[in-house]
This record gives C-alpha cells, sequence and structure tokens, in this order.
C-alpha cells in the first residue's frame, strides 16, 4: 500500500470475490449488443490463437474501499456484462450490489437476448484465464483521479461521463449526492450538446479568444479532452454555488433579468458547475425541443428551423446566439428575437457563395460580434435594433437548387410576398405582420 493505492494483477474470478456494488450516483450500465458483440469478438479470437498465449486481458478496474466493501469506480460496463454472460451459461450469480433501474433495465435486455444466441454456448469464459489489472484506494478522490486519467483519452466514455464523476464525487453528503445524480441522470439526453454549446459560447468571446476552437468535425476523443480542460481543470476548487446573472437595479428593486447563472461565468467545482449545466439544459430544451414549444415559436421551428435543408452550420450558430440571448434576457421575447435573429444568419443562405461552409458562418459571426452583442447588452431593444438595421449584401439573381428552396420555403411560411430582389426588407416586413397577427 502505497499513498492508499495498491495495484496488482489479477484474474477475473479472483475480482469477483470481493464485495462490489456500484454507487447510486455512478453512470447506470448501458452497453448494448454492439458492445457486447465486440468483446465476445475479442475473446473468441484470443481463445482461438494457438500459441503460447497469455490470459485476456479485460483492462483496469478501479475501486475505492469503504467499509462496506468496495465502490466500482471503472469497470462496472465490462464486470456487469461479463456476469451476465456467465450467468447465462453456468446459471452463476455474483455478489455485486446493483442500484439503479435503467442498469436493472438493461442487464434485463441484455440477458433476454443473449440467452436466445445459441453461439454463446460455445463461447469459452474461464474467468480464471481473464486478467485485470485492479487498483485500489481508500481515498474516494484518488479512485477518481484514476478514473479521470483512465479515461480521458480513452474511448469508452463521453467528456460529459467525465465531468459528472469528477463534480458529483465534489458533493460530500450522500443524499446530496445521490439527488444531483438522479437529476443528471433524468436529463442526460441532451447534456454532451449542451456542454459542447456551452463550451463553444465561453470560447468565442471575442475578449478572450482561445486558440483551440472546436469545430464540427472534431471528434469524440478531443471533445472529451476539451470539456474536461474547460469544466474540470478550470473550475475552482470553492464549495459555492454561485451564480452571476444580470440584475436590474430600480431605486429600491432588483430585478434579475433571466437565470441564475451567466454562461461565460467563473465556476467553481460540484454543485455549481451541475447546477450551471442543467440550467442551461433546461433552456436547450425549452428553445429546441418542439414538444416543449407553443403557438408561433412552435410552428416557425417545426416549419422552417427545423426543416430547412443545407443549413447545418447556420443551424448551429443560430442555436448558440438564441441560447445566449435566453441567459441575458430570459424566455419573454424568444419568438420575436428568433425572427430576427433567423434574418440575421440566415441571409448567408443567400450569399453569392454555392455552399455554406462553417468558417463562412464563423467568420461572418466574428466579423458582427453577435454573440458578444447579445451577451454585454444592457437592454433587449438595443440588440433587436442591430438585427433589424444591419445592413446586408446579398445576391438574389438567378438562384436555384438549395438557395431557390430556401426561398420557397420562407416566401410559403409568412405568407407574404417577399421578393428576390427586395428579400431583406421584404423578410422584415413579413417578420413584422407575422408578430401581429
Amino acid at each position: 500500500m502505497n499513498n492508499n493505492i495498491e495495484v496488482s494483477s489479477i484474474s477475473l474470478m479472483e475480482l469477483l470475490d470481493y464485495k462490489l456494488k456500484i454507487p447510486e450516483y455512478q453512470r447506470p450500465y448501458v452497453w448494448t449488443k454492439y458492445n457486447i458483440n465486440k468483446l465476445i469478438y475479442q475473446i473468441s479470437e484470443h481463445n482461438n490463437r494457438k500459441d503460447d498465449k497469455p490470459n485476456f486481458y479485460l483492462g483496469s478496474i478501479v475501486l475505492h474501499k469503504d467499509d462496506d466493501g468496495y465502490n466500482i469506480i471503472d469497470g462496472q460496463q465490462r464486470i456487469t456484462t461479463m456476469q451476465i454472460l456467465e450467468k447465462i451459461k453456468s446459471n452463476v450469480d455474483f455478489n455485486v450490489t446493483y442500484n439503479h433501474p435503467i442498469t436493472f433495465k438493461h442487464i434485463k435486455e441484455n440477458f433476454t437476448y443473449y440467452f436466445k444466441q445459441e453461439n454463446l454456448k460455445k463461447l469459452d469464459l474461464d474467468f480464471s484465464k481473464l486478467n485485470v489489472t485492479l487498483v485500489v484506494t481508500n481515498s474516494e478522490d484518488m479512485a477518481y483521479n484514476f478514473f479521470e486519467t483512465l479515461n480521458t483519452g480513452g474511448k469508452r466514455l463521453g467528456g460529459t461521463d467525465i465531468l459528472k464523476a469528477h463534480h458529483l464525487r465534489s458533493i460530500k453528503e450522500n443524499d446530496e449526492r445521490n439527488s444531483f445524480a438522479k437529476e443528471w441522470e433524468s436529463k442526460q439526453k441532451n447534456l454532451e450538446t449542451v456542454n459542447r454549446m456551452l463550451c463553444l459560447i465561453r470560447r468565442m468571446d471575442y475578449l478572450n479568444r482561445h486558440k483551440n476552437l472546436p469545430d464540427k468535425n472534431t471528434n469524440v476523443s478531443n471533445w472529451k479532452n476539451i470539456l474536461t480542460e474547460d469544466f474540470a481543470e478550470k473550475t475552482k476548487k470553492e464549495n459555492k454555488d454561485i451564480g452571476y446573472s444580470f440584475v436590474e437595479i430600480e431605486e429600491n428593486t432588483h430585478k434579475i433579468t433571466a437565470d441564475k447563472y451567466a454562461i461565460r461565468q467563473p465556476l467553481n467545482e460540484g454543485i455549481n458547475y451541475i447546477n450551471y449545466l442543467l440550467s442551461f439544459t433546461d433552456d436547450y430544451n425549452f428553445l429546441f425541443l418542439l414538444g416543449n414549444q407553443k403557438g408561433k415559436y412552435a410552428d416557425f421551428n417545426s416549419k422552417i428551423i427545423n426543416v430547412i435543408d443545407g443549413t447545418i452550420d447556420l443551424r448551429t450558430y443560430y442555436k448558440l446566439a438564441l441560447l445566449s440571448f435566453v441567459d441575458r434576457f430570459g424566455r419573454k421575447n424568444v419568438l420575436e428575437f428568433s425572427l430576427y435573429l433567423f434574418r440575421f444568419i440566415y441571409i448567408l443562405r443567400l450569399s453569392d457563395k454555392s455552399r455554406i461552409y462553417e468558417a463562412t458562418v464563423r467568420n461572418f459571426i466574428d466579423e458582427t460580434k453577435v454573440l458578444d452583442r447579445i451577451l454585454n447588452a444592457f437592454t433587449y431593444e438595443e440588440v433587436l435594433f442591430y438585427l433589424k438595421n444591419h445592413k446586408f449584401e446579398i445576391q438574389t439573381k438567378d438562384i436555384k437548387g438549395v438557395k431557390d428552396r430556401f426561398y420557397n420555403r420562407v416566401n410559403d411560411f409568412f405568407s407574404e410576398p417577399i421578393s428576390k430582389e427586395n428579400f431583406n426588407a421584404d423578410l422584415k416586413n413579413a417578420i413584422e405582420k407575422y408578430l401581429k397577427k
């Protein structure tokens, strides 16, 4: 034992003699048939080798030892999968405690599927010949340090999974930690997307431009490193849940115009970062999930934003700007702002270039500094004034293909005459009439 860390090489059979359990705040068991088939294939290929081969290596397992046994910090997916397969082959149970309902669901699904697979019966699953590197520590912090180090450069987990483990371990009260873990899981679907959006907005700060600005071609591994850098390594260690929201003060009254947190605010570990992410996830769900929208705003999104082709890069930066608006001014004027923001950004669809590239849109965002204008404005009206009065240079002569389909869809939606020759001004008038209906 050295600095509360013990590292050893043992068989899977020896590992399963430990009293293993999964903490409630850990992510659930989520492996699918794809992951399991890949592991089965690797084991089969290893078993088919004719040379004097070593035991099959299952990788590293990180455990945190406490009074009640050993918490699995890293390795749950592999251990659980091997137990499912062994249960099917030999009807053997192991002493591992699970809590999460999603875990039970996936265990049942995988058991049911593989129970029917005849080829599984031919697979040699001798647990005494499956080897792991076991890392055991009495320190929970040290266990998570190993977890993050092993996974930051790997492929098993996404950046948001790393952040979940990093920040939940900073919450010392078990009940509070489990409560945040359950809320995290309930919003799991869009957390990675929101994390990436927040990262982009923070890094696109005109005054503090970050050299490494990810784009749509950034792979999962690089995104993982970027997110852990911005939202783990750079967060402060203070245990304070601080928000930096915009406040209007009139005489003795104080009015917070939006949510508690600001996108570009400094962050603390634990509750502060988790609340920050969950708060903007609520905004994201309100803004971009059709099931949460109503009236004209829902109609506009379903018939324009979510269906127009050839605009994926425009839509990315439209969403960043709209999330920035809600951060600064709340949801009150979201319909009006979204329409004029659409006109401001999507007008690039009718530029004199045949295609719209991400670099084109990003350069436009840089030149107009629209994110900074939104996040630094004092009133909604000043941002709206800028969007309405920005001068565009567009080419609408002889448009065809994707451009023509864009023009026709916009024209049909607003049911107002929008000429190709005077598209800019006509679209502005059509928006004004649409808002008054």
